[in-house]
C-alpha cells in the first residue's frame, strides 16, 4: 500500500512518454470495456482492493501529490497495467488527497 512520504523527499516528475503509454492503454482499455469513457479532458484511475474506479481531470498530473501516487502505481505495477491506471492506496486516503488536490486548484 502507499506510504505517505513528503512531497519534498519524494517528487520527481514522471516522463511524459510513460504517461502517455499509460493513457492510451487505459483509453484503448475502457473503449473494449463495457465502462463508458470519460469525457475530453479527464481520465479513470482504480484505486485500492476493490478498484473502485474514479475519473480524474488531466490537469492533475501536473500536481506533486498525483505524480507521487503514479510514482507509487509504478513502483508497484509498472506501466503495463492492462485494465487501467491501478493507484496503490486506500480508498480513503486517495479521497482525501484528491480533495487536497481540488482545493489547489481553486486557489491558483
Amino acid at each position: 500500500m502507499m506510504m505517505i512520504k513528503k512531497a519534498s523527499e519524494t517528487h520527481t516528475e514522471i516522463g511524459a512518454a510513460p504517461l502517455r503509454q499509460m493513457l492510451k492503454r487505459c483509453s484503448s482499455f475502457l473503449k473494449k470495456g463495457k465502462e463508458d469513457v470519460p469525457r475530453k479532458g479527464h481520465f479513470a484511475v482504480y484505486v485500492g482492493r476493490s478498484r473502485a474506479r474514479h475519473v480524474i481531470p488531466i490537469t492533475f498530473l501536473n500536481h506533486p501529490i498525483f505524480q507521487m501516487m503514479l510514482q507509487e502505481a509504478e513502483e508497484e505495477f509498472g506501466f503495463r497495467q492492462e485494465r487501467g491506471i491501478t493507484i496503490p492506496c486506500d480508498q480513503n486516503i486517495f479521497l482525501s488527497l484528491l480533495d487536497s488536490i481540488k482545493y489547489h486548484y481553486i486557489l491558483v
